[in-house]
């Protein structure tokens, strides 16, 4: 019994010093405002509570302190860990173009359906074996292969780019939960409509898989609290029959990745060409964290669990993105 207890009790000293420094800090407050004070003022009243609360009074210093203590400890920890990653070489996002962004604003990440967390207590393998794809194989012409090989992120902003070659403004939306909205487009029709978003796109990079019900519901949810009148709906893969269904009748646009490729193979040809040299532009099937805006790093799996991508911030940054199966 003796020795579970000091292994729940190294267990949670070990949670502490992994979480964020701000929770040990604001711990310690609270741990010392409640045994200085509040616990006193509590059983002030109370014959039996109140040596109690006193005895526990003198206390405060040292929980206190000790949890300051540990928030230094996981500050310097996160400190020394993001100087391992840089030192790493976490790769960047691939730079913009010479003549600048099509649109004046930053490119901005979003989490795909395939997020999952490592069990409890497992620590990631990073794989040695170097990012793909290899320079020699980057393709040189538009192929449906190449838009499902596109990570999430590239696939994003592949599609914003494409409204823009077509001189439509658009623009992305911040980092982090999206609120089911990747891109805002404005076609204003009349000077008073300018600036005013006109339809809304939802992107889903899921290689060969179907949308379903789903998502084309949660869209047209978007659409209405917005009071936005069309959305389209860009995937590099396919829909299911009631998917379509349910887009017919709400004024959603459904756009596969074979109607997708054909859009892009109608632009003129040097427009296509600058759209694929930014679409195979540094690792673009390496996936881009969602919480940091980095490409991550392949992580094997241990214990007969499948690799996943990790975030080169681990372990201040614990996202992690599934692993599509090699065709």
């Amino acid at each position: 019994m003796a020795r579970k207890h000091y292994r729940k009790k190294q267990s949670a000293l070990a949670d502490l010093l992994n979480a964020p420094w701000p929770v040990s800090a604001v711990l310690a407050l609270v741990v010392y405002a409640s045994l200085k004070w509040a616990l006193p003022a509590y059983g002030a009243g109370n014959m039996v509570l109140q040596p109690l609360t006193l005895a526990l009074s003198s206390f405060a210093e040292l929980a206190g302190g000790g949890l300051l203590l540990i928030a230094v400890l996981a500050y310097l920890r996160a400190v020394l860990s993001a100087r391992k990653a840089t030192e790493a070489g976490a790769p960047r996002l691939a730079a913009e173009p010479a003549n600048g962004p099509v649109h004046a604003r930053v490119f901005h990440p979003r989490q795909e359906p395939s997020l999952k967390s490592p069990a409890a207590g497992d620590e990631p393998v990073i794989s040695s074996s170097a990012p793909e794809p290899q320079a020699d194989t980057r393709p040189g012409a538009w192929s449906i292969e190449l838009i499902r090989d596109l990570e999430w992120k590239r696939f994003e902003d592949v599609c914003q780019r494409f409204y823009a070659c077509k001189g439509i403004e658009s623009a992305t939306t911040p980092l982090g939960p999206d609120g089911g909205i990747d891109i805002r487009l404005f076609q204003s029709a009349t000077e008073t409509d300018k600036g005013k978003c006109t339809a809304i796109v939802q992107c889903k990079a899921w290689g060969e898989r179907l949308v379903g019900v789903k998502p084309v519901r949660e869209l047209l949810g978007v659409m209405t609290h917005e009071r936005i009148p069309k959305a389209f709906f860009m995937t590099s893969g396919g829909f299911t029959p009631d998917a379509k269904e349910i887009a017919k009748a709400n004024h959603i646009t459904l756009i596969d990745g074979e109607m997708f490729l054909l859009m892009i193979l109608r632009l003129p040809e040097a427009v296509r060409q600058e759209l694929l040299n930014f679409a195979i532009e540094g690792d673009y099937r390496v996936p881009t964290c969602p919480s940091c805006g980095i490409k991550m790093r392949a992580v094997a799996g241990s214990k007969g669990k499948a690799g996943f991508w990790g975030c080169f911030n681990y372990p201040r940054c614990r996202q992690v993105l599934g692993r599509r199966r090699e065709r």
